[in-house]
């Protein structure tokens, strides 16, 4: 049931990240729209995301503190398929494909691993603190002088 949820999350966020980078991206770099986009979108984001539900199924998320260090060949042939992704079914340019590709790559799966972790993963419990860490003193003292006491009635009548 969890590799359904991780599947679900980065689909979802895969997406929205293709779709905001394809729009402006065919836009500003051929000044045309692409057609049939959202098919396109959801072709495109359902495989990446089936390949990252993939890898964290198997232990290998590729989170933004391992994929360069111990998942660097998944990084590397991650990077080979959102290449293939962008060039073959959102139809940027070899070169542009390569810049785009890798850089929503990069940003994209991070996050969404990032945020696969946050919900899947259990909360810890609450640590319960005792009744005497309740209330606290200050830190330090005031450093004006202390006020004077006030006059007590005797000496208040010989004035």
């Amino acid at each position: 049931m969890a590799t359904i949820w991780a599947l679900l999350i980065y689909w979802l966020v895969i997406f929205v990240g293709c779709y905001v980078v394809i729009e402006i991206g065919q836009d500003q770099l051929y000044d045309e729209v692409t057609p049939h986009i959202g098919l396109k979108v959801t072709e495109g984001s359902l495989l990446l995301a089936l390949m990252l539900a993939a890898f964290y199924y198997k232990g290998m998320a590729a989170s933004f503190d391992s994929m360069f260090t111990n998942n660097i060949l998944c990084t590397v042939f991650q990077a080979l398929v959102w290449f293939g992704v962008f060039m073959l079914i959102f139809q940027f340019h070899p070169w542009h494909a390569l810049g785009l590709g890798i850089a929503t790559m990069l940003l994209v799966q991070g996050l969404a691993t990032m945020g696969v972790n946050s919900i899947l993963s259990p909360t810890p419990a609450a640590v319960s603190r005792p009744a005497a860490f309740a209330t606290s003193k200050p830190v330090r003292q005031s450093l004006a002088p202390a006020p004077a006491a006030p006059p007590t009635g005797a000496e208040a009548k010989t004035k």
